[in-house]
């Protein structure tokens, strides 16, 4: 992908408006961070703050303000390939879609515009990375919000990620579904209808998997990678462990340091 130019945070009065009848020759990237109005054949549609669309080449182009400010962000690129990328990621051109976590996607992006004006002997390949990340995350969102209808959803898949990131906390289910704002019935039963599996069952699994971690990597003893992993005592551990992978800690290590 190569990028052309872009724009974060750009700031217009509440008469703004842009046309471009025969689009711009690029692909176009916008991501409305203020109500909008766009016009899609022919078709006016007010889009709400944290709403995006792709625009391809010769798409027509109209948006305008809808209040007292219009703040977008912007990127205009070109690909090589064919429309595979698009089609994999399920992010369709010319076609509004919601900005679900949009801090990652403006993270990316100052990202992508330091690298964009840096000299880095690895800019290209930097800048096609940032570039299809930036649109990985974009993709699906109609797919996913359409299963996800819970007005919780994004709270829930915030806790997911930390307990992924920092297992070794410990915390209880009352403690999680305070952090959320719930009771901790209902929390139980939104995070199983969600994502599938219990909130348990997920604490469970990515300890394990740290520890699974440690274990090829390292050479730790086992009680303090059950430390580390956020149990107790190791013998907890090392019954949790063999309970759930069918070999006790010792013999996982062994089989990976054999291969």
């Amino acid at each position: 992908m190569q990028l052309h130019a872009l724009g974060i945070d750009y700031r217009h009065s509440r008469d703004f408006a842009l046309e471009r009848p025969e689009g711009s020759g690029d692909n176009l990237l916008v991501i409305f961070k203020t109500a909008a109005q766009v016009r899609i054949n022919d078709t006016f549609i007010t889009v709400n703050p944290d709403s995006a669309i792709i625009y391809s080449k010769t798409c027509p182009q109209y948006y305008c303000a809808y209040g007292n400010e219009f703040v977008n962000h912007w990127i205009h690129f070109d690909i090589e390939e064919d429309e595979s990328f698009f089609r994999r990621i399920q992010l369709p051109f010319n076609t509004i879609v919601r900005v679900s976590d949009i801090a990652a996607v403006e993270n990316l992006m100052l990202q992508l515009n330091l690298e964009h004006v840096s000299d880095g002997v690895n800019k290209g390949e930097c800048t096609d990375l940032l570039l299809r990340l930036i649109l990985a995350k974009l993709g699906g969102e109609e797919k996913e919000n359409s299963h996800h209808n819970s007005a919780h959803y994004d709270a829930l898949r915030a806790l997911r990620a930390e307990i992924y990131r920092n297992p070794t906390a410990c915390r209880s289910i009352a403690e999680f579904a305070a952090m959320v704002s719930l009771s901790p019935s209902h929390f139980q039963a939104l995070y199983k209808s969600e994502f599938g599996i219990s909130c348990y069952e997920d604490v469970l699994t990515a300890r394990l998997n740290m520890a699974k971690y440690y274990l090829k990597n390292t050479l730790l003893p086992v009680n303090r990678i059950a430390e580390l992993c956020g149990y107790e005592n190791d013998v907890h551990f090392i019954r949790q462990f063999k309970s759930r992978t069918g070999i006790t800690a010792g013999e996982y290590r062994r089989k990976h340091k054999a291969n």
